[in-house]
């Protein structure tokens, strides 16, 4: 019993001393949590459907792997935008195409939005676009 236990100690000590040389000489400008590479990334809105309701009417938004359209006016009108995940629950989608009457944004522009929260077939959001923020919230089509 005494051997097992020496063997533990000896094996605690050792781990120790390897995870300090490990630290000591670990650049301090590296974040090693956030150190995360593009494809390990699981986004939460990938290959969903959802709609909310704008000036009274259901917007249809759809997201795909890398793209979120947005459907108004029953799908006579259309938002695409490119989409970057920076984290499962955060993104950058940045406008390809639009051809909603009086849309004051242009091609190129991003928008970038946060999920807070999911809870009960909704998902809730802040977005910031062009300075401004809001948040939202839109229901999940089964």
């Amino acid at each position: 019993m005494k051997k097992l236990q020496l063997f533990f100690l000896f094996a605690m000590i050792a781990f120790s001393v390897k995870a300090q040389e490990i630290a000591m000489n670990t650049p301090k400008n590296i974040n090693i949590m956030h150190d995360v590479s593009k494809n390990e990334i699981v986004p939460m809105l990938e290959e969903t459907t959802y709609t909310y309701k704008y000036k009274g009417n259901e917007v249809l938004v759809v997201f795909t792997e890398d793209e979120h359209i947005e459907y108004f006016n029953d799908k006579k009108h259309a938002i695409k935008s490119s989409i970057e995940w920076t984290a499962s629950d955060e993104c950058y989608m940045t406008l390809k195409e639009s051809n909603l009457p009086n849309f004051p944004f242009t091609s190129g522009i991003k928008l970038h939005m946060k999920i807070t929260k999911i809870k009960r077939g909704y998902i809730y959001y802040e977005s910031t676009l062009g300075g401004r923020s809001w948040t939202g919230r839109m229901k999940q089509v089964n």
